[in-house]
């Protein structure tokens, strides 16, 4: 044990003053003449008895109050370890997480929330020895943060620490930082966690669980109240962006407003150039959904970017995102006859819209990096596909691209039924036959696969007739386009990895139906064709495993690089090329948020856009009462949240670098002695 304040010891010598009240309380008996005092004998023999017990008792309470007393002024406490023991030279390692995410630029009670983060720590750090060894990390995540530090060199890190782009959740940075330190042996070891409890990123979690042999202080600064408004994603209503067409950019900005505002400013820029203006409003409670408009332009990948106006934090006002244009679509069309009526019927269709449709028939497949070109594969009445057809198809699908199947309608044998079976949609298929011709049943013109094929909702439709219809134990997550007349599905479609099926359970045959002379066929077939390519938008977010992927095969050895538009930042991703596919692993690289090129050998192959963390951008936090029954609730051990102020930190880390204080339990032993001593008064006046 040792001792915070030795000099207060020299205060034992009051010691006396209680021995020197004890003395003079004492009483002299004064001798009274008395005739007979044989009577009196026993009595006056007891009550002196008693007289010096009670002095005795409420001498020696008195002395352990003013003991106990100067001995906690001296502050007494246990050190952590035994430096004599340690094979180390540190007596302490000490972790400190500075949060230097966007939302610690916000203003708070003394200033810029980071640089009142990066002072208290150099204040923690300044309460250390020299022979302490210290670990400095904030979100970046960087190389060197593993690295012990001197007392100099993490007075240096912590002045050096700039605002970061990228915010991380509390389990991850206690996980990371636990992992430095938890190699150190015979040290005691604390993790200072300074940040403004941000509840978007102190998400607890049910899975996690500290290390109960680190001691946790959370050291929060709060940001003053403020309102804020931020872009949280972007996507197109058209499935495919083709050269001339009208574009619809959906947006969703999510804020904390408490009051309703209206007319508010946005911009999109593509490229550089402004392309659409306009205005959004605001209710309190409610995410805002608007939409900006413009015209897609030539061919090729295109760099958007959406402002808005909003102040104070503004880290968040502009979202970033790339996009393609593409001259056609494609289309590839398989079957064993490819001069067959059903063939030039979808032919005829697709030509008639050769501005933006381009459509080839084989009877082949082509190899899977040659299937990469095209958007939509028709396979067309083939009666005995191959098991490769159907791994191919699969693979296509699951990259993103779209199949239409079109049984034969001789006969479905058993490797017909493998393929519509192997992209989802059932099993047990058979064609139900009838003498004369049958309208199918319905047509879910409500469904989002024929948005904007209809102008309004027809009342009564003339649907089209077949003498067949197919029949199959449907998948429960095929989703119903149209029933046939048989209580079968008409149209159905089932998703599969990015990409999608379609099944159609009618023939196309002039002698068995009338689909392909009907009013429908036409907008049937170009919606399948539009739909079969998305419109996709390439956006990630900071601080997040990201994958990209091309529908292109990179040659081993390809040099691939990322960089931004304004060639300010850039990476060479992780790439994983098989089956006309190449996957583009950013990780934790990109640091800043902006529009990039994705680039191979040098030319463009996609554009993207980096944008900031949105948890960061709700600034609703935690208080310190609140926090704590959280950290409660959730179990975590050894855990404390810390009130500080400027003037009550240096002792707060004293006396938490010190060790184990005793103070307070010579407080209570005060606290029980001067009880004992009030007891003693009182019972002994009624029993003596």
């Amino acid at each position: 044990m040792e001792w915070g304040k030795p000099d207060m010891l020299w205060a034992l010598m009051a010691l006396i003053i209680p021995v020197l009240i004890h003395l003079l309380q004492l009483r002299r008996y004064v001798e009274v003449k008395f005739s007979n005092i044989s009577f009196l004998d026993e009595v006056n023999k007891e009550a002196k008895s008693h007289q010096r017990l009670k002095h005795l008792l409420i001498l020696l309470t008195r002395l352990i109050a003013v003991g106990a007393l100067v001995l906690a002024f001296a502050d007494p406490f246990i050190p952590f370890g035994d430096d004599e023991n340690s094979e180390q030279l540190a007596h302490n390692i000490v972790s400190l997480y500075v949060d230097n995410s966007p939302s610690m630029q916000a203003i708070g009670e003394n200033g810029n929330l980071l640089q009142t983060a990066k002072a208290k720590a150099l204040e923690i750090v300044d309460q250390y020895s020299e022979t302490d060894r210290f670990h400095i990390i904030t979100n970046e995540f960087n190389g060197t943060d593993s690295r012990y530090l001197t007392k100099e060199e993490c007075a240096e890190k912590i002045a050096s620490i700039k605002p970061s782009t990228i915010g991380r959740n509390v389990d991850v940075i206690i996980s990371k930082t636990t992992d430095n330190i938890s190699k150190a042996h015979n040290h005691n070891k604390n993790i200072y966690y300074l940040s403004d409890l941000q509840k978007s990123t102190h998400d607890l979690g049910e899975k996690f669980s500290p290390d109960t042999s680190i001691n946790i202080h959370f050291i929060p600064s709060f940001a003053n109240e403020r309102p804020n408004i931020w872009v949280d994603s972007a996507w197109f209503s058209s499935p495919i962006a083709t050269v001339g067409k009208q574009a619809v950019l959906n947006l969703r900005l999510k804020h904390n407003a408490t009051s309703e505002v209206e007319g508010l400013n946005m911009r999109l820029d593509v490229n550089g150039e402004r392309k659409a203006v306009g205005t959004y409003n605001i209710k309190p409670g409610l995410a805002t959904d608007t939409v900006m408009r413009f015209s897609f332009d030539n061919p090729g990948d295109y760099h958007a970017k959406i402002s808005i106006d909003d102040s104070p934090i503004r880290f968040d006002n502009t979202y970033y995102l790339g996009y393609e244009i593409v001259s056609k679509i494609r289309v590839l069309q398989i079957s064993n006859d490819i001069q067959s009526e059903d063939v030039t019927s979808i032919t005829r269709v697709c030509k008639s819209n050769d501005d933006a449709i381009e459509i080839e028939n084989r009877q082949v497949l082509p190899d899977e990096l040659e299937l990469q070109n095209f958007d939509l594969i028709i396979s067309n009445g083939l009666n005995s596909p191959s098991n490769g057809y159907l791994n191919i198809l699969a693979k296509f699908v699951d990259g993103g691209g779209t199949v239409l199947i079109m049984p034969d309608t001789n006969e479905i044998n058993p490797r017909a039924e493998m393929l519509m079976s192997g992209l989802g949609f059932g099993e047990d298929y058979v064609w139900d036959r009838s003498n004369e011709l049958n309208a199918i049943n319905s047509l879910n013109v409500e469904h989002p696969h024929f948005d904007g094929v209809f102008s309004s909702t027809p009342s009564k439709m003339d649907l089209p007739k077949s003498c067949m219809a197919l029949r199959y134990k449907a998948s429960a997550e095929v989703e119903r386009l149209g029933s046939n007349w048989n209580g079968q599905i008409f149209l159905a479609k089932a998703h599969h990895g990015r990409g999608s099926s379609f099944l159609l359970g009618m023939p196309l045959g002039n002698e068995i139906s009338n689909l392909t002379s009907h009013a429908l066929f036409v907008p049937l077939v170009l919606r399948m064709v539009h739909t079969s390519r998305k419109s996709e938008i390439n956006a990630i977010t900071l601080g997040e495993e990201n994958t990209i992927t091309l529908r292109e095969e990179f040659e081993s050895g390809a040099a691939v690089r990322i960089i931004s538009t304004d060639s300010s930042s850039s990476i060479i991703p992780e790439i994983r090329s098989v089956n006309g596919v190449s996957r583009l692993t950013l990780g934790p690289a990109l640091t800043k948020p902006g529009n990039y090129k994705i680039l191979k050998e040098g030319v463009q192959m996609g554009a993207l856009g980096v944008n900031s963390n949105k948890n960061e951008s709700d600034p609703k936090s935690w208080d310190v009462p609140s926090f704590r029954d959280e950290l409660e609730s959730k179990g975590w051990a050894n855990v404390s949240v810390l009130e500080v102020s400027q003037t009550n930190l240096a002792t707060l880390i004293s006396n938490i670098e010190s060790g184990r204080h005793l103070w307070w339990y010579l407080v209570l032993v005060v606290l029980l002695a001067l009880t004992g001593e009030t007891v003693l008064q009182k019972r002994w006046k009624i029993t003596s």
